[in-house]
């Protein structure tokens, strides 16, 4: 039995930098792998299934199989089985996780002994946030998410995400994200980043696709009014529904208490070393 474990990731800084020939955006975006994974296991089988602790229509991770099994010609099929633990429509990347993990999953249960880039490529196809979690390494992710350079992980401790049970459309909040004329502002923020002036970084984040997600979810107003009111520097995470609140190193010991007192609940977490 192989196993395989899919990470989440937060969005540190997400620009919509504007409108693509093929539909899709333009992006530039920072992200960081964190300790919340769903869990995969491949058996041999002679045909592809998939058994899962949550119902998910039209799961990719059967779309997946078939597109490898498809392209290398294969007779032989796999038992796949997902335990999932990160939210849906979270904003956290679970999908595109999961994608990837059923890459690297099959790879080896096939023995395909595919190199990474030949991963990356079908990474590429299936998803945007897809190359970004073959790796599960913070990286400047830029383009559809088809172009990726690892960076330096920030000096974070702790990581309080906000859920909510309301599942936020990527394909929705991208329909209805509004492109207008504004100074971009990526590319003195990854500047700051690089040089690890993390201070002035992180008290200037910015995830571009906000307001649109709180305009089609006003469900949604109620988290963010709350984390406004805590004066703590809060950002969402992809296309919704998760905010989050990093805790960083040397940062005072009462931070927990201020977390507390937003009155809504969270799930601690960490990054993936």
């Amino acid at each position: 039995m192989i196993k395989e474990h899919a990470y989440a990731k937060i969005n540190l800084l997400l620009d919509v930098c504007g409108l693509r020939s093929d539909g899709y955006h333009d992006l530039k975006m920072i992200m960081m792998p964190i300790n919340i994974c769903d869990v995969l296991t491949f058996e041999d089988h002679d045909k592809i299934v998939l058994s899962s602790n949550m119902d998910i229509p039209n799961n990719a991770i059967i779309k997946t199989a078939n597109l490898i099994k498809k392209r290398f010609k294969l007779k032989i099929g796999a038992k796949i089985s997902l335990i999932k633990h990160i939210p849906i429509g979270a904003g956290l990347a679970g999908g595109s996780a999961d994608i990837a993990a059923t890459i690297r999953g099959l790879n080896r249960l096939w023995k395909l002994n595919l190199s990474i880039e030949e991963m990356e490529k079908i990474a590429i196809e299936l998803g945007s946030d897809t190359l970004f979690c073959l790796h599960n390494k913070t990286a400047y992710v830029y383009g559809r998410g088809e172009h990726i350079l690892f960076i330096e992980m920030p000096p974070i401790d702790k990581i309080y995400l906000f859920t909510s049970p309301i599942e936020a459309s990527t394909k929705d909040v991208f329909e209805h994200y509004e492109i207008k004329a504004k100074k971009h502002k990526f590319n003195r923020m990854f500047k700051w980043y690089i040089n690890e002036k993390y201070n002035k970084f992180f008290a200037n984040t910015y995830n571009d696709l906000t307001k649109t997600t709180l305009s089609l979810y006003p469900d949604l107003k109620k988290i963010h009014q709350k984390l406004h009111k805590s004066k703590l520097h809060y950002l969402m995470s992809g296309s919704g529904s998760t905010f989050y609140v990093l805790k960083f190193h040397k940062q005072n010991k009462n931070f927990d208490e201020k977390i507390n007192k937003i009155g809504l609940k969270y799930i601690e977490t960490t990054p993936k070393k």
